[in-house]
């Protein structure tokens, strides 16, 4: 009776370990954490800025200093992100491999009217696609993709941009994207209503009046008038 217990605490804790180490059908050895639209759209303005540069297949690895990602490879960097000394991990998020596989995976797309601004909704985060090529819309009438060899990671307009247009624009259904309230991309405050970014107008919340620009970035912010007396007769 005595060894028969014992074998069943042995064989119970080599289960437990199994799946702590990720195995057997466990968990990630790197818990994901959650991943969003503004995620996104501020992890790839972190790549422009580092001047990675393009390699087929890769996905933000480190060589001789310097990350290589493909089109695609750029926007799964940020899902298999672990540091900013280390390789992506892929174990952390399953995603199509290609960027017409992303396309195909997204329940919710449009198509881009280039005589029509509206045609493209302001949302952080958006993936943005053309044949055989995709990139992150960052706001502000702003792409952000890794093209080529050679020509490496780049920043352009939507609207009046590169010759070759931006076709489609998708959510990935691996991230989340704002509905409402503030939202910071570039360290500059944004608000959301209704699943997109107000542009040029004010907004009242909770006795202070927020100012945005046409950029939809906040500018200035002022207690209401009844806010003010309020406080000023405590």
């Amino acid at each position: 009776m005595k060894k028969k217990l014992i074998a069943v605490i042995a064989l119970t804790l080599s289960v437990l370990t199994a799946s702590a180490a990720g195995l057997g059908g466990g968990t990630p050895a790197e818990a994901a954490e959650a991943k969003t639209g503004v995620g996104l759209a501020n992890h790839v303005l972190k790549a422009y800025r580092e001047k990675w540069k393009y390699s087929y297949g890769a996905y933000g690895q480190i060589r001789n200093g310097t990350r290589y990602t493909d089109c695609s490879g750029l926007i799964k960097s940020y899902l298999w992100w672990t540091g900013d000394k280390t390789n992506p991990n892929p174990r952390l998020s399953n995603v199509a491999g290609s960027g017409s596989g992303m396309l195909s995976a997204a329940k919710t797309k449009g198509t881009i009217n280039y005589s029509k601004t509206s045609s493209l909704p302001r949302i952080h985060g958006l993936i943005l696609y053309q044949p055989g090529h995709v990139g992150v819309y960052v706001g502000g009438n702003v792409a952000i993709d890794n093209r080529d060899v050679g020509y490496d990671i780049k920043s352009a307009k939507v609207f009046g941009g590169p010759k070759n247009k931006w076709t489609t624009w998708f959510k990935l259904p691996q991230l989340t994207y704002p509905t409402s309230g503030f939202a910071k991309y570039d360290n500059q405050t944004f608000y959301y209503d209704k699943g997109e970014y107000v542009v040029s107008t004010t907004r009242t919340l909770n006795g202070t009046v927020y100012t945005f620009n046409s950029n939809g970035i906040l500018t200035a912010s002022a207690p209401t008038q009844a806010a003010a007396v309020a406080a000023a007769s405590k």
